[in-house]
């Protein structure tokens, strides 16, 4: 299966990208068999961007994702993350980082929102949305990380568990910890996937007023049009 150009894209602001996809192929191999899951894929996406990718079950939402989140290699193509280093803006090419070097860039530049949440449940809201910057070794911003949780309408739960939250309320709060250590970029696959409509609406304004005020571009893997609807940009795999 191959990428023929699916991209659509609403509108073109200014700024520099922060994610530059170029010429982006996987394959399967079965003995002498090769079937490419997508090939020739690129696209872009700026600061403050929400970048939607769509595409049926087994079409490589996910695998995308996890190229993008150095969770693997690709067989051709590039990735590009425009990333802070020595107080200049440099292009991390994702895709030549050896596993130790993509380990260190999923730490310190991306963000990861999930269906399931994945929130801690020995730790408190506040515990697990200041996670990311302790284990980057952030010592200031953690009050700056923590008034996020204002908006996302969580201001009086920072000391309760997990487990005593909603779903709504849970992904809420991995918004919030997906975007405490200011990553440029934030992957969400199907983050509304277990919510009913009303939550899910609610998590999806949430989120894409935190990316947008953050300036960190979005690539969201989702089966809802709506979704789709509301993004910048549509990468549709097939």
């Amino acid at each position: 299966m191959e990428f023929s150009g699916g991209v659509r894209q609403r509108a073109v602001r200014g700024a520099p990208a922060v994610l530059t996809v170029a010429g982006l192929g996987v394959c399967l191999r079965d003995g002498d068999a090769t079937r490419w899951i997508f090939r020739d894929m690129g696209f872009a996406a700026q600061g403050g961007e929400v970048v939607a990718v769509c595409g049926p079950s087994g079409s490589g939402k996910s695998t995308l994702l996890n190229l993008l989140g150095g969770l693997g290699s690709p067989d051709e193509g590039s990735i590009c993350v425009a990333v802070e280093a020595g107080g200049k803006r440099v292009a991390l090419r994702v895709h030549e980082l050896s596993e130790a070097e993509r380990v260190r860039y999923r730490r310190e530049n991306v963000g990861f929102i999930f269906q399931f949440f994945n929130l801690l449940p020995t730790l408190t809201v506040e515990e697990n949305v200041l996670l990311p910057r302790r284990l980057n070794g952030l010592g200031g911003g953690s009050e700056e990380a923590l008034q996020r949780l204002e908006p996302l309408g969580l201001e009086s739960l920072g000391e309760r568990f997990p487990d005593s939250l909603s779903g709504g309320e849970q992904q809420r709060v991995a918004i919030a910890r997906a975007l405490s250590h200011a990553p440029p970029l934030v992957l969400a696959d199907e983050p509304t996937g277990n919510l009913d409509a009303a939550n899910a609406d609610r998590v999806v304004e949430c989120l894409w007023d935190q990316v947008r005020n953050s300036g960190a571009a979005l690539v969201i893997a989702t089966h809802n049009e709506r979704i789709a609807e509301q993004a910048d940009r549509v990468v549709a795999l097939r």
